[in-house]
């Protein structure tokens, strides 16, 4: 594993909930259905949520300071979430624990994604 300590450490590794809204939010500004949507289609259908699930997963987000709800200039009665930077850090910070798992994984010789490494 990556041999300095994250600060977002303590929120490591994500629920998939939470993973997948900050992925969704990684590409821009998105409401609540479009987060849902994107959500289903980066989990491959794996993660599919009800407007509770993404409404408190984004609720606690909100609270931790790693997304942010925007003023919607088109559309006032959609509210809009972004990534804060401390959320595009966490993101980025989850992606990096992904990544240094598959490599011990590879480098343990144990079966990953469809072959031996």
């Amino acid at each position: 594993m990556s041999a300095s300590i994250d600060p977002h450490s303590e929120y490591l590794p994500l629920p998939p909930a939470a993973f997948f809204v900050l992925f969704a939010l990684a590409e821009g500004e998105r409401h609540g259905y479009r987060i849902m949507q994107d959500v289903r289609e980066l989990s491959a259908g794996s993660v599919s949520m009800g407007p509770a699930t993404l409404y408190t997963t984004i609720q606690r987000l909100v609270d931790r300071g790693f997304v942010v709800e925007v003023e919607s200039h088109q559309n006032t009665r959609r509210r809009m979430y972004s990534l804060t930077s401390a959320g595009s850090g966490l993101l980025r910070a989850e992606f990096q624990r992904q990544t240094d798992v598959l490599a011990l994984a590879k480098r343990r010789r144990v079966f990953v994604l469809g072959d031996r490494a």
